[in-house]
């Protein structure tokens, strides 16, 4: 889908998904982005701008008519000038200009195209990072409750003289530590919010509850060839025209040392008699040979061709970094990663019950909760950096973020 037909698809998205109820997805907050964010309008402001730049620097100047009359309050008979003077380019820097423009043109669209792929990957990225945040959150919320009713557990039966007053002590410690780390998350995840709110164009307070973060498909990419690479990823493209437009622009320069010849033609009355007249004026390059010009779309050249080879060089980097990287989350993901979640609460819950029934300790009973805390956020973790490595992947190949 091309980007205004997304960007106007979006906008009239934008509305049912600002009212709905339903969890935000991270395919809902990238069309919401694109229909009301702050950045929504860069992609379209980029090729408008190229193509703007790109129209003006290839217009023709525009034709000079003259109507004059001489003469007056005079004995003799007025003179009346009528004329038209046109400008002719005789070097071809015009037609090398426009061609410099078309290509523009086909930059900006590949201007604007990125653009739109990098909202998407800010999006993404900021909306995984409130998911991983709010699950943190979770997460400690819920080991907070565990050591408080921990905690309450120990404290009854100090009382009734179960346990020694150090037992109870320690589980009232452990519990303002949760407490503690309970609040550190919710900070967090308020934080990771209002990143996400601002992309969205919406305050923080308004924003949909997120989905809950679970791993991404470790589904294989077989698309990596760099043929096709090069094809689909829109920054390349745009480095790429940006190169030609560069060297059109330096062409249409070097002919430009001499500037357009202007035919005059028109029509004279002097003296009682109509008669016509005809003419040329030719700029003589003495004083300005266009050596300005020339010199600085050379530079533009350069510029336009280290950017280039440092794009695909840099381009490259990323494909095989993001294989690299995305093979080796998958292989975690199948040794198990995607189950620790589960596996710790499990453990957890047999410790409590354990605990209550006096056939474990405290200190068991700790290290049981402190294991399924960290286990949780590190599988949130490892689910969050698995949407990561997947986005990073998708970039460098050129493939869509979202289905």
């Amino acid at each position: 889908m091309g980007v205004t037909l997304r960007l106007l698809f979006a906008a009239a998205l934008a509305p049912a998904l600002a009212l709905g109820q339903d969890p935000l997805t991270p395919e809902r907050a990238v069309a919401m982005a694109h229909a009301r964010g702050p950045l929504a309008g860069v992609a379209t402001g980029l090729r408008d701008v190229t193509a703007g730049r790109a129209r003006t620097d290839a217009a023709w100047p525009n034709p000079i008519a003259e109507w004059r009359r001489e003469n007056f309050t005079s004995a003799i008979e007025p003179d009346i000038f009528a004329t038209l003077q046109v400008p002719v380019d005789l070097t071809g820097r015009r037609q090398a200009l426009g061609q410099a423009a078309r290509v523009a043109r086909a930059r900006g669209k590949a201007d604007s195209a990125a653009a739109a792929r990098s909202l998407e990957i800010e999006v993404l990225r900021a909306y995984w990072r409130a998911a991983l945040t709010h699950e943190l959150s979770r997460i400690a919320t819920a080991e907070r409750d565990a050591r408080t009713r921990t905690a309450e557990f120990d404290s009854q039966r100090f009382r009734e003289g179960a346990v020694a007053e150090v037992v109870a002590m320690r589980g009232a410690l452990e519990a303002d530590r949760a407490r503690i780390a309970a609040a550190t998350a919710a900070s967090e995840s308020r934080r990771a919010t209002a990143d996400l709110a601002r992309l969205l164009g919406m305050p923080a307070e308004e924003l949909p509850a997120l989905a809950p973060l679970t791993p991404p498909p470790l589904d294989a990419v077989t698309d990596t060839a760099w043929a096709t690479v090069v094809e689909r990823r829109p920054e390349l493209r745009a480095v790429h025209l940006a190169l030609q437009e560069a060297e059109r622009r330096s062409a249409a320069e070097s002919r430009g040392r001499l500037g357009d010849v202007n035919v005059v033609g028109g029509y004279k009355g002097t003296g009682g008699f109509n008669t016509g007249l005809i003419g040329v004026l030719v700029p003589l390059p003495m004083f300005n040979r266009n050596e300005g010009p020339r010199e600085r779309t050379r530079g533009e050249w350069l510029l336009a061709r280290a950017a280039q080879l440092d794009a695909v060089a840099r381009a490259r980097g990323e494909l095989a970094a993001a294989l690299g990287t995305w093979e080796g989350v998958r292989g975690v993901g199948r040794d198990g990663a995607s189950t620790l979640d589960t596996r710790a609460t499990e453990v957890a819950q047999i410790a409590e019950a354990l605990y209550r029934e006096g056939a474990t300790s405290l200190i068991e009973l700790l290290e049981a909760q402190r294991a399924r805390a960290e286990t949780r956020a590190t599988a949130a973790r490892w689910a969050y950096d698995a949407h990561l490595a997947r986005l990073d992947l998708l970039h460098a190949t050129g493939l869509p973020f979202l289905p």
